[in-house]
Order: structure tokens, then C-alpha cells, then sequence
């Protein structure tokens, strides 16, 4: 990584190009992938140096496209065999065999379509290199096919977004960071994390020039990709989850970018749409972590909540809305003195109890089938490495099957949310019991307050649970820890902050929590002995918030 001695001063426009008009025809017999992007082709066969360079498929005329078909169809039609099945939850689900083997097809087809991955720069060979990309697409993308709803397809599309990147552009370079440090955290490579860092870095300097030139959409899908990428390395590699910096600077950019795209445009293409929709819900989720509000107004992105899915528009509205008030509610426990007007207090709380049912009835309302179906966990089948989270003082009870796993994200977002509300609620109920408020309009709502977030609690942890039984209970004894996808894990992760501090902070009447606190830091260790996933919010110690009034909003 380079860089000028002279700085150039900022926002001057575009530099005057400095390459010179090409002064040679354009081949008129070369691939048809030059032909295509408009390249000059030297016509070597089988494939012209351009598509070795650039990691394209080079197709000639007349030449059997066979290739370029099983690759698109590999790529695009991955979720075929499992679509012929009207009922998803009824199918046998996470069958890690057909995964592995799916995982295996699809890097013969790329291998066979000319993905080469030179890369001399780096201390690991090359046939390393293969191994780690060909572990990073099973990791990252075989759990976002078509089936598993509108928010994880672009994690499917991973190996064509790859395909298709510029070698040593920015997106090429955010996918190796980021399959790297997947890679060294997992399998305890020392190298290829060295290799990660410098990977980040070189990604990080050309993230800041190009998110400064953005004119179209592809430059726009790739600089939203690469901010969705570098923000999951930082998850994995940060001390925290990002909540003190990386991740939500990265993300408010891409939040930003988002707003000045417009929404118009983004649902136009349906790449643009798969990595803002990404981003969007992770806006709404620092929202609701950290307490400081969120960047844009709901009209400017309300079109990405997919109006014509209304059961996923009204989840995403309402989770919006309960951000927003996170910021006021915040702010208002933050200034809150004993002796002062209390009605704007009042005002937020009348609110959250008036969104914590509309949370509830969009639960009820929801059609039969986006519901999640329960069954006690079995500890008799389960693997060695799982038992860690089915023994001890404290385990969930039940395990949940999801029709997909955008249906089990909405539903963990549901109980998060209203977990966090009825924390604040809870935590407001106190403030005004010390403060010996005449009247308080959260007392008569207490015992509700505290069965709710016992219960949200509970179900999120069987949530967590769901993801690893799941994977093993069709036939247990032909699955390792390795088997399990990372993207799994680190969602997963996600749920932690709340789950953990929630439970580190709030006392409910007659419950021990100690047996439910246990559970959480062995599947936080569960995560960094079997996936490499070593770090996390809840990882922080509770009293490093001070005067947070509720810890989860200290995560800034």
C-alpha cells in the first residue's frame, strides 16, 4: 500500500484522467466477454489474458456455453432442490453433508470457469489461498440461497460477487480480508490473520477514496458489499462487536450513502437492494444497542421494508420506531432528576407500552406459516462438542425449527426488541419507586414487564441453541463442530449483547438468574472454541458503562 508524499486537497473534483485514449481497434473476433465489457482481447485460447486477469469466464463464439451455464446455475439456482418441497419447515433442514458437497460442486465449477487466485503478495502459498477461499464460500454463503429469504441472499451471491470483482479492487480485497481472518480465527492460522490485517488495511485506504466517486450502481453495490464485509471482520476480530467504533462508523457510512442513493434507485436493481437491506437492518440494530438514534428518516427508507411483504414492512417499521425512541428514552433517564417535570417521562413511557403491544399483535397476526415450530431439546443425541450448552445449572428447554433464516432473524429482532423496551420500562419502574413518584404509570405493568423479559430472555437462548441442534439432529454422528457455517455463528453473535447484559443488570422477583448467566458466557466460549468467534459485546465488563442507565444503550 502506497501512498502520495503531496496529499491532494480534498473535494477538488475528479483528477483530469491521465491515461491516454487507446489508439488500437477493438478486435472483432476476440471472446465474447470482451466483446461484452468492451475490453481489447489477444485472442489465446481457451482462455485471453483479460478473463485470466480479471477472473471472468471467457466464452468464445460458437463455442458450447456449457460452462458459463453450470456456473450461473450453480450460483443463481443453488436453493432447486430444496424448492420442489411446498412446505420448508417439513423438509429436512441443515443437512450439512448436501452443504459440503453443494460447497464442493460450486468451487469445481469456478475452478473450471478460470478462477485463478494468484496473489504472490501474501506469505501463504497458493494452494493455501484455494483452501481458504473454498472454506470461506461453504462459511459464508451456502446458508444464503433464495430459501432463506430476502435479507440473506446476497450472502449466496458471494461467489459470483467474487467472480465478478476486480482483482486488487477494493470488493476483491474486502472478500480475502475478510476470508482470511475467518480462516485464522477458526483454525488458529497465525499467518493467514497477519495476511487478514494486511488485507483490512489495503481495503480500508481505497474504501476512503472510493466511497468519494461514487457515479453508478455497480460502483455504489461495491462499496456497500465491501462495507458489509469489513464490518463482519470487525465483528469477528474487534474486542467488541463494533460498538465502539469500526463497525459503527463503517455502517453509519453506509447508511449515509444509502440515504443519498435514494430508495428509488436501490429497488431498481436487485443487487443494490441485497447489500442496502443488509445494511439497513444493521442501522436499525446499532440503533437499538447503543441508544443514539439513527441516521435517516423513515420516509427516506421505508421502500426497503418491502411494503408488498407487509408482515416483514410492519416488523421493520415498528423496530424503527422503537430505535427512535431508545434515543429519547435515553436521553430523558440520562437528565432525569427527582425533583423535576417528570411528564416527558411519562409521554415515553406511554409510548413504549403502546409499542410493545403493537409487537405482540404483529406476533398474533402472523400467518401460519412464518410461524417457528418447538421441540424439546434432546440431550441423549447430541454430540460431544454441543454438550457443553446442554449441561449445567441452567439450559433451554426447547428447540426451534424456522421456515428460513430470514423467518428466525425477525424473529430474534422481535424478542430483542421487546426485551430492550421492557428492560427500560423496568428500569423506569425503579427510578420512580426511589424517587417516590405519586404517580407512576409503570407499577401496575411490573409483574407483566418482568414475565416478558424472562421470556424473551429464555426464548432467545433457545433461539441460539436451535441454530447447532438443528444442524446435528438428522443424524448426529456424521457431523463435526467444523461442519457448522460461520455466518451461523456470527449471527448468533449478535444476539449476545442483549441477552448478556440484560441478564447482568436486571433483578426480577424470586428468579435466580446466575443458572441463565452461566449459559450465555458458555456460549460465548462455545463460539470461540468451535467457530473462531472469540470476541463480543457482552464480553465487556458491565460496570465499564458507568451511568448508562441501561447497559445495552452504553455500547457507544
Amino acid at each position: 500500500m502506497y501512498m502520495d508524499s503531496q496529499p491532494s486537497p480534498p473535494y477538488k473534483g475528479a483528477t483530469y484522467p491521465t491515461k491516454h485514449r487507446r489508439n488500437y481497434p477493438r478486435s472483432k473476433s476476440g471472446c465474447l466477454t470482451c466483446r461484452e465489457r468492451r475490453k481489447k482481447c489477444d485472442e489465446v485460447k481457451p482462455a485471453c489474458n483479460y478473463c485470466v486477469k480479471s477472473v471472468r469466464v471467457c466464452t468464445w463464439p460458437g463455442q458450447d456455453n456449457h460452462g458459463q451455464g453450470q456456473l450461473q446455475s450453480g450460483l443463481d439456482n443453488s436453493g432447486s432442490d430444496t424448492n420442489s418441497n411446498p412446505n420448508p419447515a417439513s423438509r429436512p433442514r441443515c443437512q450439512i453433508k448436501q452443504f459440503m458437497e453443494k460447497a464442493q460442486v460450486r468451487w469445481n465449477v469456478y475452478e473450471k470457469a478460470g478462477l485463478a487466485i494468484i496473489k504472490p503478495s501474501l506469505s501463504i502459498s497458493i494452494s493455501s489461498q484455494t483452501q481458504i477461499l473454498k472454506r470461506f464460500f461453504f462459511d459464508w454463503s451456502n446458508y444464503g440461497d433464495v430459501t432463506s429469504g430476502y435479507t440473506m441472499t446476497w450472502f449466496g451471491r458471494l461467489p459470483q460477487i467474487y467472480l465478478n470483482s476486480s482483482i486488487d479492487g477494493l470488493l476483491h480485497k474486502s472478500i480475502n480480508a475478510l476470508a482470511y481472518v475467518s480462516y485464522g480465527q477458526r483454525f488458529n492460522s497465525h499467518q493467514a490473520l497477519r495476511d487478514a490485517t494486511r488485507l483490512y488495511g489495503e481495503a480500508i485506504f481505497k474504501l476512503k477514496d472510493e466511497m468519494l466517486c461514487i457515479v453508478d450502481s455497480s460502483q455504489y453495490s461495491e462499496v456497500m458489499a465491501s462495507i458489509v464485509l469489513l464490518g463482519i471482520y470487525e465483528g469477528l476480530l474487534d474486542q467488541s462487536i463494533a460498538l465502539e467504533g469500526s463497525w459503527v462508523s463503517h455502517t453509519s457510512g453506509g447508511c449515509t450513502l444509502l440515504t443519498l442513493r435514494g430508495q428509488d434507485k436501490i429497488i431498481e436493481s436487485s443487487t443494490e437492494f441485497e447489500v442496502s437491506i443488509i445494511t439497513f437492518m444493521q442501522m436499525i440494530q446499532i440503533g437499538l444497542l447503543t441508544g443514539q438514534g439513527l441516521p435517516t428518516l423513515w420516509k427516506s427508507v421505508q421502500k426497503l421494508g418491502l411494503p408488498r411483504l407487509p408482515y416483514f414492512y410492519t416488523h421493520t417499521e415498528l423496530i424503527y420506531q422503537s430505535a427512535c425512541l431508545c434515543k429519547e428514552w435515553r436521553t430523558a433517564l440520562l437528565n432525569f432528576e427527582a425533583d423535576q417535570d417528570i411528564t416527558p417521562l411519562f409521554a415515553i413511557i406511554s409510548q413504549a407500552l403502546a409499542l410493545d403491544k403493537q409487537l405482540e399483535g404483529w406476533a398474533k397476526d402472523l400467518l401460519p406459516s412464518l410461524h417457528y415450530t418447538v421441540e424439546p431439546v434432546s440431550t441423549d443425541s447430541q454430540l460431544e462438542w454441543l454438550q457443553p450448552l446442554l449441561d449445567g445449572p441452567w439450559e433451554p428447554l426447547h428447540s426451534h425449527t424456522y421456515p428460513s433464516l430470514m423467518n428466525q432473524v425477525l424473529w430474534r429482532f422481535y424478542w430483542m426488541v421487546r426485551a430492550i423496551l421492557n428492560q427500560a420500562l423496568l428500569f423506569t419502574n425503579g427510578i420512580f419507586e426511589q424517587a417516590k413518584v405519586t404517580t407512576n404509570p409503570v407499577i401496575l405493568h411490573k409483574s407483566e414487564i418482568e414475565s416478558n423479559i424472562l421470556s424473551f430472555m429464555d426464548l432467545l437462548c433457545e433461539s441460539c441453541l436451535s441454530t447447532f441442534t438443528n444442524i446435528v439432529k438428522n443424524d448426529p454422528q456424521s457431523y463435526k463442530a467444523e461442519a457448522v457455517p460461520s455466518l451461523l455463528g456470527y449471527l448468533t453473535l449478535q444476539v449476545l449483547p442483549t441477552v448478556g447484559l440484560c441478564l447482568e443488570q436486571v433483578d426480577l422477583t424470586g428468579i435466580h438468574l446466575s443458572g441463565r448467566r452461566e449459559w450465555v458466557a458458555k456460549i460465548r466460549d462455545f463460539l470461540r472454541v468451535n467457530l473462531g468467534i472469540a470476541k463480543g459485546a457482552a464480553a465487556i465488563p458491565p460496570s465499564s458503562h458507568g451511568d448508562i442507565p441501561v447497559q445495552i444503550w452504553g455500547l457507544v
